[in-house]
């Protein structure tokens, strides 16, 4: 029974023992202030080409879908050169409205050109309506066609 409690004494302690965790020693790292605003400053430029590629892509697939829009317009009217009378004034009414519509979407482009940092992505929203204005009006002239 001795040596029991002796064999029960050591268990306990060697559990005990191998139950606590040794120290965490916490270090602080001194950053000087140069290499925190130098981190900064290439951060902030690194965000700003971002945008500005990002600008320069949605600019260029914008030019590119507004000159295939500009271009399906002039198919349009050319089809309607063939109307006589009051056909023909309803359709050069229509194609007015297009190429209007057409004027709005690239006013709404060369602003979006002529903007700066930010301000782009909330002339983007602007832009894609006068997009989305522009083509819903052409599908709807090519069905009266």
């Amino acid at each position: 029974m001795h040596r029991f409690l002796l064999l029960l004494n050591a268990a306990v302690l060697l559990v005990v023992s191998g139950c606590t965790e040794a120290p965490v020693k916490h270090t602080v790292l001194k950053v000087p202030v140069e290499d925190v605003r130098r981190d900064v400053a290439e951060a902030g430029d690194a965000a700003t080409a971002a945008a500005k590629q990002s600008k320069a892509d949605f600019e260029m697939r914008f030019k590119d879908r507004l000159a295939d829009m500009e271009a399906e317009i002039d198919k349009l009217r050319d089809r309607g050169l063939a109307l006589k009378d009051e056909a023909r004034t309803q359709w050069d009414q229509t194609v007015a409205e297009l190429k209007a519509k057409q004027h709005v979407a690239r006013e709404k482009l060369d602003e979006l050109g002529k903007s700066t940092g930010e301000a782009w992505e909330h002339l983007e929203k602007g832009v894609q309506s006068a997009w989305e204005d522009l083509q819903e009006a052409v599908r709807e002239a090519a069905k009266e066609f």
